[in-house]
């Protein structure tokens, strides 16, 4: 019996009935409200996830195009090896 279920159960997933009985908002109907917000809800998470990468990768070009720069004199007078001296 228990064999039996599994199986009616795989076979409504797996073919198109399933799907034809779905309603509007599981199914997507092209025409409904909730559809049209469901995309522009997807977009503007798109947006904000593309923004957010691109703020992470301006900052790494930053430290990348600035780890490259001399120090300043104050900052080579510090960094200095003071061993000759001792």
């Amino acid at each position: 019996m228990k064999a039996r279920m599994i199986i009616a159960v795989g076979l409504f997933l797996g073919t198109p009935i399933g799907q034809a009985l779905a309603c509007s908002q599981c199914f997507g109907a092209p025409g409904s409200k909730s559809t049209e917000h469901m995309a522009t809800a997807i977009w503007v998470l798109m947006g904000v996830v593309m923004s957010v990468m691109g703020g992470v990768g301006a900052f790494s070009f930053h430290l990348w195009k600035h780890a490259n720069t001399p120090l300043e004199p104050h900052q080579e007078l510090t960094d200095e090896d003071l061993k000759p001296y001792e």
